[in-house]
């Protein structure tokens, strides 16, 4: 039997790879185990290895990364009709993986459309909006953590997208032990920058000096450079623009705005939170004082730490 395993969450991938292999031809090594990139390897050369009987072992796994004639973006250059010929009739004692990170096959293709009828197909694709918080109580659950309805929320809107992550901070949380609060969790997990640079906005936007001058040397600390978040608050600062012009003409839901505007749900959820305090003539200021201090500073005209302070001052006053 031949496989495809495909998707944007590469820790489940990983994971899927793995348990795969271990059902198939038990502890993976590098004696049972062959790697070829489709990108640099001709499928020639992995179906001559494919046709081969392993010498060491019983069975043997290739697997074959970045197969990306699977995708619309195919740059491999694969006789995909050989591969088709061979997996109809494959050598048993061979196990053969595709993998890509593409979220969707392209069945367009009739050769993709043979494939996928003659593979066992393994799809591990990011986590979203909706999906998070079940996967999130899973983890917890096996994990023994008990969290309050606060602090299951917070936690949900700290974590991002990507599992590997989410398990490094669940495993944190397993170590803390206990029942715990919203303030346990905002002290044990890591916000994302789009959540400081959020809080920064915020704390400019109430001329909250002391928090806004301790997320900036916060950011400081992690190697963050200017220039890059000033390309950041560019960024959400056009968000906030949209948002506040979306509620305007009467949209409230943030998933109806996220919907209108094409972006995620939770960016629009953080936007509506700051919006009421500019308005679309000061968003338009702003924006346009953020364009001239990257000019500014990219020209040599100011220093770019010193810019970037003297830009977030000026939100506050």
């Amino acid at each position: 039997m031949s496989y495809i395993i495909h998707g944007e969450e590469q820790y489940q991938v990983r994971k899927a790879m793995d348990a795969l292999i271990r059902q198939l031809i038990g502890q993976r090594d590098d004696l049972n185990t062959i790697i070829y990139d489709a990108t640099q390897t001709d499928s020639d050369t992995v179906l001559a290895d494919a046709q081969t009987i392993p010498f060491f072992t019983d069975k043997k796994c290739i697997i074959v990364q970045n197969a990306d004639f699977l995708t619309a973006s195919d740059t491999t250059k694969w006789d995909t009709e050989a591969l088709i010929q061979y997996i109809k009739t494959p050598l048993p004692s061979t196990v053969l993986i595709l993998s890509t990170t593409a979220a969707k096959l392209d069945m367009r293709k009739k050769s993709v459309k043979q494939l996928v009828s003659l593979c066992k197909v393994t799809v591990c694709n990011r986590l979203d909006q909706g999906s998070l918080p079940a996967y999130v109580k899973e983890q917890l659950a096996k994990r023994g953590i008990k969290l309050s309805y606060e602090a299951l929320t917070c936690l949900c809107e700290r974590l991002p997208f990507d599992i590997a992550v989410i398990q490094n901070e669940l495993d944190k949380l397993a170590l803390y032990g206990g029942t715990l609060d919203e303030s346990a969790i905002q002290a044990l997990v890591s916000r994302s920058l789009e959540e400081d640079v959020f809080a920064l906005v915020n704390a400019a936007a109430q001329s909250d000096h002391k928090r806004m001058f301790a997320i900036w040397e916060d950011l400081q600390l992690q190697n963050k450079d200017p220039i890059y978040l000033i390309a950041l608050l560019s960024s959400q600062f056009h968000l906030f623009y949209q948002v506040k012009n979306a509620l305007r003409q009467g949209m409230h839901a943030h998933d109806e705005i996220a919907q209108e505007l094409g972006v995620h749900p939770y960016r629009v959820k953080l936007a509506i939170r700051s919006v009421e305090r500019f308005s679309l003539d000061s968003l338009m200021e702003i924006l346009a004082n953020l364009a001239q201090l990257d000019q500014s500073i990219k020209s040599g005209a100011i220093d770019k730490k010193l810019g970037f302070e003297l830009f977030l001052l000026r939100i506050g006053a």
